[in-house]
């Protein structure tokens, strides 16, 4: 496909006397593709089962008259007032009791038995109509699933259908109360009709086996809601259209696994908004990387699309950081860098009115060329330029942060260290996300291409280096394929709370890392937390001030040979050993018992690397480099500067937020 852009555009916000200029403006942009529909239910179905689609039918040839295609959203993310009243119930429950009212968005109850027939009827109508028709190039499915904490549902819909899930899941109550440890307390059941829907307490929390399955439940229901939607579509379109779905940040904090969710779709999709709302600074480059990289990570060898590039300031309520042009700009380049083939900007105009009027899009709402604009579109002719010939070729890495989406779930609500816990709003505990982009960073840093992948799709064998952070309910069998790989040559990086409990996460009755023991070679007979402190350590005999954060292991090696040992002069644990490697057949397994601070980092990815056969090369901070393959097999180098300042890299001078493409050395 080479490399597409377009913008979200919302014809029925403006008078239809701009449309004609709106388009031939975007297609001066460069634009050739336009996002539209995603919140129309109320103007398509006006009332139930009358459907009107005559605003898109010519908002839709306006744009096909200048050759620019039609990405159609399935609006059912916001409901009509006719449907929010329905007398049956379809309003979410929130899990402090609050329901939520119609006059935001997602408001809707996945197992609102008369939101989904609502829901399948709107999206065979929009199938049925244009599911056909040369001018829509694909569907958008919903908009943003489990957003703004939609995820999250206790409604008695929730309840029925919870229960029966249980039932399918456990097969009878006795399987049920082993499996959660009811006896515990007393808080056993002796029917699946007792068990409760976890609504926020007052203080103790539900018991976290009950917060899993309820997690697990609600993924599924997401998954079912979007699968119908699916088929819907395929049944009545022809072969050629795509269909995907929006995902957001931060990914980790949700019930929802996005891969189960986008496993019928072609590809995912991502909204790309580095800074939102009173965010004082963007987030770091190498936390946009590693977010990019799990959305790509959803399928295998497939590019994605952002659904939602940043193009100006964005807020619902406060604003806050203005990033330059230039950095907007090269958030583009980033994202195609990292598995992009199509960069949709949101949005075409900034909003006149609503939630959304601080969202600013290319042009303000006076209609004159912006400053963002113009950077935005000349650098949109140059990224067309540069990156097409691979923009659509997979990514090549030789190294891979592996994930699991149950010990997300479970770390989001037991977060065993105020380091791991991050509230950055009412719906969002993001703290695992900030880790996991942590335990990513240095790949980033040492220029190193890798991929993110869950514990159930990665392929061992396309990697030389595999780092398993956070891995507490380890599978046996996943263990075993992992001593396989490793006894083969891999290198393995775990971290601390390895094996830590088992898959119905009970504590593991042998000593830590439990069944990591033998492949680590090492003991954790005991451990701290350090919350927002740190402890000093030392790598190797440098005399480099390097530091531990979030967790503390204090290490007995067996087998295995110590790396860094801590040297704070306040922990009485000085002198224990927190870093190990441990060979392996003709692999190595380095066991990390903290969460290394950036000097630590450097210092042990340098050897790490290495010890896998993978160059590290630093080019310095707030530089990115990710290598790519073009079509024709040659390689090239995207070179990225994330600072405000000139710098030579490569051989290239970067103007501050600068990039550029060069064949790749060596």
């Amino acid at each position: 496909m080479g490399l597409s852009f377009g913008v979200d555009w919302y014809p029925e916000q403006w008078d239809r006397s701009r449309w004609e200029s709106d388009a031939d403006r975007m297609r001066a942009f460069g634009v050739r593709t336009v996002r539209m529909m995603e919140f129309a239910w109320a103007l398509v179905e006006p009332e139930p089962g009358r459907y009107d689609f005559s605003l898109f039918d010519e908002a839709i040839r306006v744009l096909a008259d200048r050759g620019i295609s039609v990405i159609l959203g399935t609006p059912t993310a916001t409901l009509p007032a006719w449907l929010a009243l329905d007398p049956s119930g379809v309003l979410q429950t929130h899990p402090s009791g609050r329901v939520r009212d119609f006059g935001a968005r997602r408001e809707g109850c996945w197992n609102a038995p008369a939101y989904r027939e609502a829901s399948r009827r709107l999206v065979r109508a929009i199938a049925e109509r244009y599911g056909k028709r040369p001018e829509v190039e694909g569907f958008q499915i919903d908009n943003e699933l489990g957003h703004e904490g939609s995820d999250r549902c206790v409604c008695p819909h929730c309840a029925r259908e919870w229960r029966a899930w249980l039932a399918r899941r456990h097969g009878d109550v006795k399987a049920l109360n082993e499996a959660w440890g009811t006896v515990f307390w007393g808080r056993t059941v002796s029917d699946f009709s007792q068990v409760p829907v976890p609504r926020i307490q007052p203080a103790t929390r539900h018991n976290p086996a009950l917060l899993l399955d309820y997690d697990r439940f609600l993924s599924d229901t997401a998954t079912a809601f979007a699968d119908e939607q699916v088929g819907i579509l395929r049944a009545a379109s022809d072969p050629g259209k795509w269909i995907t779905t929006n995902l957001f940040p931060v990914p980790f904090s949700l019930s929802l696994d996005m891969e189960d969710v986008t496993g019928g779709m072609d590809f995912a999709s991502w909204d790309n908004y580095p800074v939102w709302g009173e965010d004082e600074a963007p987030l770091p480059y190498f936390f946009q990387s590693f977010l990019m990289t799990y959305v790509r990570g959803l399928k295998e060898d497939k590019a994605f699309t952002v659904m939602e590039q940043m193009s100006g300031i964005q807020a619902h309520v406060c604003l806050g950081h203005l990033p330059p042009e230039r950095q907007v700009a090269l958030w583009t380049a980033q994202a195609v860098a990292r598995g992009a083939e199509r960069i949709v900007y949101f949005r075409w105009r900034t909003a006149a009115f609503a939630q959304e009027q601080l969202c600013y899009g290319l042009l303000d709402t006076d209609d004159r060329e912006t400053e963002r604009m113009r950077v935005l579109g000349d650098n949109l002719v140059r990224a067309r330029e540069a990156f097409s010939d691979f923009a659509s070729e997979p990514v090549e890495s030789p190294a891979c942060l592996v994930y699991s989406k149950d010990d997300a779930r479970l770390l989001r609500e037991q977060y065993l260290s105020l380091g791991l816990y991050h509230r950055a709003n009412d719906w969002m505990q993001a703290g695992l996300d900030a880790e996991l982009a942590k335990w990513f960073a240095p790949f980033v840093a040492f220029n190193v291409n890798a991929d993110v992948k869950s514990v159930r799709s990665v392929d061992l064998d396309r990697y030389k280096l595999v780092s398993l952070p956070l891995y507490q309910m380890a599978d046996p069998e996943f263990v075993e394929r992992l001593a396989a790989w490793v006894d083969r040559g891999g290198v393995l990086v775990l971290s601390y709370r390895s094996g830590a409990r088992d898959l119905s996460n009970r504590n593991v009755s042998e000593p830590l890392p439990g069944l990591f023991r033998a492949l680590a070679g090492v003991r954790v007979p005991r451990f701290e937390a350090l919350g927002k402190t740190k402890a000093r350590l030392r790598v190797g005999n440098l005399p480099i001030p390097a530091g531990g954060e979030v967790w503390a292991d204090i290490l007995e090696p067996e087998t295995a040979r110590p790396v860094a040992v801590w040297s704070d002069r306040r922990k009485f644990y000085r002198g224990a050993p927190c870093v190990t490697v441990n060979t392996l057949g003709r692999g190595k397994v380095w066991y990390v018992g903290t969460s290394p601070d950036p000097a630590a980092t450097f210092l042990l990815y340098r050897r790490i690397l290495k010890s896998a056969g993978i160059d590290p090369r630093f080019a310095g901070t707030g530089v990115e480099i990710v290598d790519r393959r073009k079509a024709d097999g040659s390689e090239v180098s995207v070179v990225l500067n994330h600072t405000p300042r000139r710098r030579r890299i490569l051989g290239r001078a970067l103007e501050p937020w600068g990039w550029t493409v060069v064949p790749k050395r060596g």
